[in-house]
């Protein structure tokens, strides 16, 4: 008779120790070994499970914007830009991508473009390439020709890559 004061002592201790340690083992220990009253039962299940919410909830929630709006650059009087030379082609008058300058302008302009010139430059590297020079490799990166000349690379000398001149259209 006193083993089995004992053993359900042992059990009691085996399920609180493992509701501590992994919950959800515990509380099927609790479930299925213990004489404890539903009432307890269930007010230990409802704790772990206001716990599990408590815990899991936050990270399920997307994050909160902060403020922000759109802002119109250059609608400001008397702006002053700094930075290099623009090419003669961007002067005044000059109506791109994104510029615009007035309400009824349009956003998108009718001129056409002019054709782009592309040279490669590796990122450890001084000197920008043609596609087909032998210093180009895979990881190398493909830049437009003003873009490249403004990173502060050369032309190379091996495979006659185009030199840029500031104020050309590039």
């Amino acid at each position: 008779m006193q083993r089995a004061p004992r053993r359900r002592k042992r059990a009691t201790w085996k399920t609180v120790f493992f509701l501590v340690v992994c919950f959800p083992y515990g509380l099927f220990l609790m479930w299925r070994t213990q004489r404890w009253h539903p009432a307890v039962k269930g007010l230990v299940t409802a704790c772990f499970a206001a716990l599990t919410v408590a815990v899991f909830l936050p990270m399920t929630m997307p994050p909160t914007r902060g403020g922000g709006g759109v802002r119109m650059v250059g609608a400001e009087k008397n702006v002053a830009v700094y930075g290099p030379e623009l090419p003669a082609s961007m002067g005044d008058g000059y109506a791109g991508y994104g510029v615009v300058s007035g309400a009824s302008a349009p956003v998108f302009s009718d001129v056409p473009e002019a054709e782009v010139t592309y040279v490669y430059a590796n990122d450890n590297g001084e000197f920008y390439h043609l596609s087909d020079c032998k210093y180009v490799a895979s990881y190398s990166r493909k830049y437009a020709l003003p873009v490249a000349y403004y990173n502060g690379y050369q032309p190379c000398l091996e495979c006659g890559a185009p030199t840029y001149v500031p104020g050309d259209a590039g």
